[in-house]
């Protein structure tokens, strides 16, 4: 991969991370692999908007999804599990910038 396209690929997963909602998704499977069904249940939002979120995520690279019979499991990709830890504290809250 050049250089440009590692460029651009991470400033497609930053701008994806650039949402609240979509912040509060990545705590959630930092924890874990989860289905979209626990996401739902945990953000209290719409499945439109949870649907949306997660779409966004793993087409920025975030996330990977893995059909397990008829539901969808997300899991943060791999390479990005580290970089996103390493910005939060012990507690589980985000490091102040």
């Amino acid at each position: 991969m050049s250089e440009r396209t590692a460029r651009g690929r991470w400033a497609e997963a930053f701008a994806a991370l650039g949402s609240e909602p979509r912040l509060r998704i990545v705590e959630r499977l930092l924890e874990g692999p989860v289905h979209c069904r626990e996401v739902l249940d945990d953000l209290k939002l719409s499945q439109p908007a949870v649907s949306y979120h997660l779409g966004k995520l793993e087409r920025a690279g975030v996330l990977q999804k893995e059909r397990k019979g008829t539901r969808n499991c997300y899991r943060i990709e791999r390479r990005l599990q580290c970089v996103l830890k390493s910005c939060m504290k012990e507690d589980g809250s985000w490091i102040t910038l």
